[in-house]
């Protein structure tokens, strides 16, 4: 077993007016991994853990932090 790559991961991004959406999901079961929204969006550009030109790769490392990943079998 190995924890989930980025690779096998996809991020999923929603904006409108005051609504906002982050979403790392798992390509090999479509589960989410993490997700913010609204504010938590904001909160989490501001902190630092999410990066708007990079939200693929800072969602991604922040789960990997947090223990988030999930482990699967390796191929």
């Amino acid at each position: 077993m190995t924890e989930l790559s980025i690779g096998n991961t996809e991020l999923l991004t929603w904006f409108e007016r005051d609504r906002a959406h982050v979403e790392l999901r798992n390509k090999l079961d479509d589960s989410t991994v993490v997700e913010w929204w609204d504010g938590d969006v904001a909160e989490a550009i501001e902190d630092g853990s999410l990066d708007p030109r990079q939200f693929h790769s800072t969602a991604y490392a922040y789960a990997d932090v947090c223990g988030l990943l999930p482990d699967v079998e390796e191929q």
